[in-house]
């Protein structure tokens, strides 16, 4: 993928996107939100989905989603975090699940990046918040690093799945057999985007162009060529020139269909 400089959109026809996976309560934005937000605006970034993935960013999240018209939230627990859950921490994230309008579970998974030994506390977290899901019908939002036969063995085993959503798709091709075979989505960000990340793009050149959806994942994971060392929703476009580029399209088309495959997961989102 080659990426592609943002520009500055305006007129109906303009292209819009989502953000479908963003941390906004970052402390890397504390001291100018607003300025970012206005950005991504002037790029075309109509609605953001921001990531609570413990109990206090379940807090800030919260927050974020009342104050700012367009972003929508999704709660859970990060399996970097999974030794924290328990009876009452689950019991605690059903009743914002329910009360808050959240437009999924998430994040939640396997991280085995750093050795982790936890695999068993990781494993009760993921199965119990597939489970939670289920019970909503909300999707779930999976992350997954160095744990792809993990996720996989699990996922496997499940009777019954939500809808799944890969977030920061990075797997080989028996993950990407599992996606066509179940119809779950990928999302796309800054990592497809980068020079060593050809094995990627090969596998999502595979997918359904209707199975994928766009975000950063900010400030996290910048796209390659973008300015600064802090992502931002408004690299969005670049991460759309990129797959473009991918899957011989034009921009204005990845734009419409990636928000259309958004809107169809996580139901209409609120403009910006």
């Amino acid at each position: 993928m080659s990426a592609a400089r943002a520009i500055t959109v305006t007129g109906d026809t303009a292209p819009r996107y989502i953000d479908t996976h963003c941390h906004l309560d970052d402390a890397a934005f504390s001291s100018d939100l607003r300025g970012v937000l206005d950005q991504s605006r002037s790029v075309g970034v109509c609605s953001w989905i921001n990531v609570g993935y413990t109990p206090e960013r379940w807090t800030s999240t919260l927050g974020l989603g009342t104050e700012v018209p367009g972003i929508a939230v999704m709660l859970g627990l990060h399996p970097a975090e999974a030794d924290r859950w328990t009876d009452d921490l689950e019991d605690a994230l059903i009743a914002l699940l329910k009360s808050s309008g959240a437009r999924a579970v998430g994040e939640t998974g396997i991280d085995l990046f750093r050795g982790e030994t936890n695999i068993d506390r990781q494993r009760g977290a993921f199965t119990r918040q597939l489970a939670i899901a289920v019970e909503l019908g909300l999707p779930a939002v999976i992350h997954m690093r160095a744990a792809e036969k993990e996720v996989l063995t699990i996922l496997s085993t499940e009777t019954v799945l939500p809808r799944l959503l890969f977030h920061s798709f990075d797997g080989g091709p028996e993950l990407t057999a599992f996606v066509n075979e179940t119809g779950a989505y990928v999302g796309v960000g800054g990592l497809a985007t980068r020079p060593v990340a050809q094995g990627l793009r090969s596998q999502l050149a595979r997918i359904s162009p209707d199975r994928i959806v766009l975000e950063t994942d900010a400030p996290y994971l910048v796209p390659a060529k973008a300015p600064g060392r802090r992502n931002a929703p408004g690299n969005l476009p670049l991460i759309a020139a990129a797959l473009a580029d991918l899957l011989g399209m034009d921009v204005t088309t990845i734009a419409a269909l990636t928000t259309a495959n958004a809107e169809g997961l996580f139901g209409d989102l609120e403009p910006a």
